[in-house]
């Protein structure tokens, strides 16, 4: 069953372009990276892509958080000087990792497509053939009521 996502909270997930994605180690230590995303309307995908990292994508901390813990949560929030549009959203979920060549995955495929759309940048840089695909299950949103 997919978690069913309100209109104004997708179009806010749309928009936004760096989100914030969490995991846990082995011993319950918390990991935090920014990430760039999209959402197909029942996953988000996020690439590990080709630019330069200190160690090969396989090794990341998220990487091997995730295969020992796949829950997993992304923070994607806007903020403001005008606080009134301060905004967040936070995704909770189930993480997987997609080593494999993406073009054997159909809904993989259409996330690098959407991914390349999103972000121009992966035009020179490429995504990369690891893609962290996390299922949604639960969605938390703010947004200011300040007068």
């Amino acid at each position: 069953m997919c978690l069913i996502i309100p209109p104004d909270i997708e179009e806010f997930i749309q928009r936004v372009r760096v989100a914030r994605l969490a995991t846990t180690d082995s011993d319950f230590k918390p990991h935090l990276v920014p990430v760039v995303f999209v959402f197909d309307g029942s996953h988000f995908f996020i690439p590990v892509d080709e630019k330069r990292k200190k160690a090969k994508p396989e090794k990341l901390r998220r990487i091997k958080n995730i295969q020992g813990n796949s829950n997993v949560a992304l923070l994607i929030d806007e903020y403001n000087e005008d606080w009134t549009r301060l905004a967040f959203v936070m995704i909770q979920g189930i993480a997987s990792i997609e080593k494999s060549r993406p073009q054997a995955d159909i809904q993989a495929q259409k996330a690098l497509k959407l991914l390349t759309i999103k972000y121009s940048q992966y035009q020179r840089v490429g995504t990369g053939e690891i893609l962290i695909r996390i299922k949604p299950e639960k969605v938390v949103s703010w947004r200011s009521s300040l007068p």
